[in-house]
């Protein structure tokens, strides 16, 4: 298992202090209660789509069945708040799963790491990736295995938020730890380092991504293709434009226009 970088090892030293702050910003956006405070007073049916309960017409739906959820005794299994958690942040309900979260975790229903992965996610779509890499350092502190997606989410987060070096020690430490970056996750990051105007090391990712067995696609050397040319470097793009179609690619529009 790889060294953890500096900026993980920080989250998870401080992983108490940050989770008493993410408490304090999921109690102060009290969504979910005003929801279900009202969501009581009058009568609705829970209505599924398909017939399965992680799929709903509407975030009122979803948060009816949460509020039975947690008046249940025994409580049910964190596999089926997993699937409320899910849903509603495909609902890009991010604060409300943050809320929910909480109540889950005040009930004593201990988490796993699928439901830790939602609610990293929650955090880097609401634009906190302080708060998300605070989750990795309670998952450390638990002896919760980070998975793919664990650390998939956080790399995203951190290129959403121009933090592309650091993105890229994440990925060195994703595959330290034996788990290979999808596709997506690459070129997440060479898009990153292309609006960072960072040609070399684009460039060096490109080649990186082969050596570990990904063959860049249209989009990936457009993106490479694009930051060449916007930096001068047309000689450089053109070469690389051949290459590109040597192996078989063919260029699209954006790839011609770039």
């Amino acid at each position: 298992m790889g060294k953890l970088p500096s900026f993980i090892l920080c989250s998870v030293v401080n992983g108490g202090s940050h989770l008493s702050n993410f408490y304090t910003f999921s109690s102060s956006s009290n969504t979910i209660a005003i929801h279900i405070e009202a969501l009581s007073k009058k009568p609705m049916s829970v209505r599924g789509k398909g017939g399965k309960d992680d799929r709903f017409d509407n975030v009122n739906d979803a948060l009816i069945l949460f509020n039975k959820m947690i008046d249940k005794y025994p409580k049910p299994s964190i596999v089926e708040f997993n699937k409320l958690l899910g849903a509603i942040g495909r609902m890009k309900h991010y604060a409300i799963v943050v809320s929910m979260y909480r109540r889950i975790d005040l009930l004593g229903v201990s988490c796993d790491v699928y439901s830790l992965n939602i609610l990293i996610n929650c955090f880097c779509q609401l634009g906190r990736i302080d708060f998300g890499f605070s989750v990795l350092g309670k998952m450390l502190k638990l002896g919760v295995e980070p998975d793919v997606v664990t650390f998939s989410t956080l790399i995203n987060g951190l290129c959403n938020q121009s933090k592309i070096f650091e993105a890229v020690s994440m990925l060195d430490e994703m595959t330290e730890r034996g788990y290979q970056p999808n596709l997506f996750v690459c070129s997440t990051i060479l898009k990153g380092l292309c609006k960072s105007d960072n040609t070399d090391r684009s460039v060096r990712f490109l080649r990186l991504m082969e050596g570990r067995g990904f063959q860049p696609n249209i989009v990936a050397y457009s993106t490479v293709i694009d930051c060449l040319c916007k930096n001068g470097l047309v000689k450089e793009a053109l070469d690389l434009f051949s290459e590109m179609k040597d192996k078989g690619i063919r260029p699209d529009m954006v790839t011609l226009v770039a």
